[in-house]
């Protein structure tokens, strides 16, 4: 019996495991705010108001109020171009643009204003 609750938690453990990592390796093909987990709760969805490509930062506007974000030389870029009915790619600091909709995951809680990811959303 115990042995079986250990291959249980083993078996729950690695498939948790598997199932960040090939979230992690598909994020830039999920939609701005569709990211099951993510959008919503970790991270934060609204419009680029300011850019200063000197600092590499950002200031976007949500509902809840306003963010600076710091986009480092790691943080992944990438383009939601589904609207458009085509496959996502990847981007750069110059795609993000005053009035353009940004979905932001920060690095962590405690780097809350150090981006890990962002989805810019392309709309033509």
């Amino acid at each position: 019996m115990i042995k079986e609750s250990i291959w249980v938690t083993l078996l729950a453990l690695f498939f948790g495991v598997v199932g960040a990592t090939a979230q992690k390796t598909t994020e830039r093909f999920i939609p701005v705010g569709e990211s099951p987990g993510v959008s919503g709760k970790y991270s934060v969805i609204g419009k680029v108001q300011a850019i200063d490509p000197l600092t590499r930062t950002i200031t976007v506007v949500t509902p809840a109020g306003t963010h600076e974000v710091n986009i480092s030389e790691e943080c992944r870029i990438w383009l939601d171009r589904s609207r458009l009915k085509r496959t996502n790619e990847s981007g750069n600091f110059n795609d993000c643009q005053k009035g353009r909709t940004v979905e932001v995951l920060f690095a962590s809680k405690e780097k809350r204003g150090t981006a890990a990811w962002i989805k810019i959303l392309v709309e033509r």
